[in-house]
């Protein structure tokens, strides 16, 4: 049986859905949180990790994911796990750019924003994470130097050569491949054939500090919008005092067409936005929101993302056509995407992100590895 160790995120249950395809009942998905299931459906093999000790033991496991690492994960693994049960870690981004890049210098977080210039002030948040988060890398490392098997990346394979980079004692790790991110799955087959036709421009996928919205917003705020709205989705992650900072900077640079979409919503109407913006902003430095970006390519959307994010070249290595978010123009948000550049755009997300491809890796990456302590 294949132990999951999950937080209770939207995109779990099509995770567990495609893990059962592939492998029938046995999965155990074990959901770290202390509240009610907000996102997992409950089901027989989803249990919370209070749950854990009276129902299993790591005898009845072949092996572990780890669906994003953190401290209560880590400590669940040295307590409940047989030394020699291999370990994969799945890394989300959160996990390596927060906790372990940043304390050693990779920047993410726009210092020039209102919001880290008051924090940064008080000697809280941001400021005090980093400090924090410094005394912690080197416990990170020893654990995953100890227990982690395999790094597998989602989606953006240069995250492993990034971590590598700040941590050459991990490089003794395999790297394997996986993504959450089927897009016929996502999309559904109706807009599976749509592309985005409306003139509004979407800024960020959630309220993460690390959306860096004030940092995009300088950019856009200097080009003549019109009409086009500019929606900023936040209802998602993030605080409530960064989110009023949002709000506020949006409707100092945009006026009336600014919206912040505080609601959360499903799926299904939020890919019926998406299909509302054919100009789609990102102003992240690190690795973030890459199904709301792998979703804005197919669908046609101009993307702009920082030249620092590990994204931009991951894509132009692939052959995407995605632009810096730096040089972004008049021009640029004026005209739609070329039809050949935005048909390229879809193919090659076709042929990578597709459900068939994301089975074929889990046979691959996880169920057919010879393992070696």
């Amino acid at each position: 049986m294949i132990l999951h160790l999950v937080h209770d995120e939207k995109i779990i249950n099509r995770t567990i859905s495609i893990f059962e395809e592939v492998a029938p009942e046995q999965n155990l998905f074990v959901v770290f949180t202390r509240h009610q299931l907000k996102h997992v459906t409950p089901q027989s093999n989803v249990i919370l990790f209070q749950d854990f000790e009276k129902k299993y033991k790591s005898k009845d496991f072949s092996f572990v994911i780890v669906h994003f690492l953190n401290s209560r994960k880590m400590r669940f693994i040295n307590k409940y796990l047989d030394k020699n049960l291999p370990v994969y870690w799945i890394i989300w981004g959160n996990d390596t750019y927060n906790k372990m890049l940043y304390p050693r210098g990779f920047e993410l977080y726009d210092k020039e924003s209102s919001y880290y210039k008051n924090i940064k002030k008080s000697f809280i948040g941001v400021f005090f994470n980093k400090i924090f988060n410094h005394f912690k890398t080197k416990r990170i490392e020893n654990f995953i130097l100890k227990r982690i098997d395999y790094i597998v990346t989602e989606t953006t394979e240069n995250d492993y050569d990034i971590l590598i980079e700040y941590y050459p004692k991990l490089k003794i790790k395999p790297w394997r491949e996986f993504f959450y991110y089927p897009i016929e799955i996502i999309l559904g087959d109706t807009l599976m054939q749509k592309h985005a036709e409306g003139n509004n421009i979407q800024i960020g996928n959630s309220a993460s500090i690390t959306n860096n919205h004030e940092y995009a917003m300088r950019f856009l705020s200097k080009l003549n919008l019109g009409e086009r709205k500019v929606i900023v989705p936040i209802s998602y992650s993030g605080n409530e005092e960064y989110k009023k900072t949002v709000k506020t900077k949006g409707k100092e640079y945009f006026g009336v067409n600014f919206i912040a979409l505080e609601k959360f919503l499903p799926l299904q109407e939020y890919n019926q936005l998406m299909l509302s913006t054919n100009v789609a902003i990102y102003g992240n430095f690190r690795q973030e929101a890459v199904g709301n970006i792998l979703i804005s390519l197919y669908l046609g959307a101009k993307v702009f993302i920082p030249k620092t994010n590990p994204i931009y070249s991951w894509a132009q290595n692939l052959g995407l056509t995605i632009y810096e978010l730096e040089k972004i123009s008049q021009k640029d948000i004026d005209e739609p995407l070329d039809d050949a550049l935005r048909e390229n755009n879809r193919n090659i997300l076709k042929k990578m992100y597709n459900k068939e491809r994301l089975k074929n890796l889990i046979e691959k990456s996880f169920l057919n590895t010879t393992y070696t302590h």
